[in-house]
């Protein structure tokens, strides 16, 4: 199969470094079990000794089974996809589960005894309110989940409920009230923040998918980046199964500078900005670089100078959020549209 010949091909690679992280999704890969042994098999002698292995896994699709499963194949984080309590809800989002089915994966998923369960949770969606979203959020830390990422609907236009113009999403007042309240749930609940949209237990690390600053995908649609090149695979399945040699369907080249400001971006996002960091990676001093705009950020209360280099405060990370949610829907919306409509577009135009 394609898949296999992409990682047979990498795995061929001399520079190919041993895997400390390994990321299964997005979609429902829960629902193609025997392709994540397939993975794990193939790049079983890759893994580092304590290499951390996630799936995303839709929660209508757990079973003592399937999890057992996971386990056998070295799945130590699963990250279930709640998206809210509220059955109404649920069922204006087509999502086919129940409030009960969702909270009984969790139970489930502790008994399997993963490292890491994270959950996702939906807030700014039609028709919730504030007090609904915490109590989503308050349940979810009862039943002792490790994590919680929270963020608001996007009404992607790819997506079905974006091209029904149906979503009538929340106006901003409201949404920036439910995430302060989200956001003061979780802390209350013992999680701590590690990033603009997670909340994790003290000590553990983070679940998370393409923050780190070098990461390699793999199968239809999945994005790369190794140092300033970025790259795609075409969204199509067909055209991808078709390949004999998968060939990146997009490649961009990212100028210094711009590899900085990516750099910076995700930093942000992880709400930590580490000095020494920047200048192994870059050679050169972040303040010499972005010194004006971390000083608007200190200024504004946004950001605070620690030991490390810079620490997003609690407000802060309420803005960077919006800022986030403003990036997601112009540039990442406009990208995914492109390559869905065209399997090996010329090229894409972000503006």
């Amino acid at each position: 199969m394609a898949l296999e010949r992409e990682l047979g091909a990498y795995l061929q690679r001399p520079e190919a470094p041993p895997v400390e992280t390994l990321y299964f999704g997005g979609g429902t890969p829960s629902q193609t079990p025997e392709l994540v042994e397939q993975v794990m098999k193939m790049l079983r002698v890759r893994l580092t000794p304590d290499a951390e292995v996630g799936v995303e896994i839709h929660p209508a699709d757990v079973t003592p089974v399937l999890l057992t499963r996971f386990r056998k194949a070295g799945v130590n984080r699963i990250s279930l996809g709640f998206e809210t309590l509220r059955p109404d809800l649920l069922r204006m989002l087509t999502r086919r589960y129940t409030p009960e089915k969702a909270l009984e994966a969790v139970r489930l998923a502790r008994a399997a005894g993963f490292d890491c369960i994270d959950i996702n949770l939906i807030y700014g969606i039609p028709g919730q309110r504030v007090e609904d979203a915490v109590a989503d959020t308050e349940r979810s830390v009862a039943l002792g989940v490790d994590q919680i990422s929270a963020y608001p609907l996007f009404s992607f236009a790819h997506t079905p409920l974006g091209r029904s113009g149906k979503a009538r999403i929340p106006g901003e007042i409201q949404r920036l009230r439910t995430q302060r309240a989200v956001s003061k749930a979780c802390r209350a609940g013992g999680l701590e923040r590690t990033s603009v949209w997670s909340f994790t237990r003290t000590g553990l690390s983070p679940y998370s998918t393409v923050t780190h600053e070098d990461y390699i995908g793999f199968g239809a649609g999945a994005g790369s980046k190794v140092g300033g090149t970025f790259w795609f695979n075409t969204f199509s399945v067909s055209e991808y199964a078709g390949c004999s040699v998968i060939q990146p369907a997009l490649i961009m080249q990212a100028s210094d500078r711009l590899q900085r400001l990516h750099w910076l971006y995700w930093a942000v996002y992880r709400t930590r900005i580490e000095s020494v960091r920047y200048e192994s990676l870059f050679g050169r001093s972040v303040v010499h670089d972005f010194g004006f705009l971390l000083s608007m950020l200190r200024a504004a209360g946004l950001a605070r100078r620690d030991e490390a280099g810079w620490k997003i405060t609690e407000a802060g990370a309420v803005w960077v959020h919006r800022l986030q949610s403003l990036f997601s829907l112009t540039y990442i919306d406009t990208l995914w549209q492109h390559c869905q409509d065209q399997p090996w577009p010329r090229e894409v135009i972000l503006t």
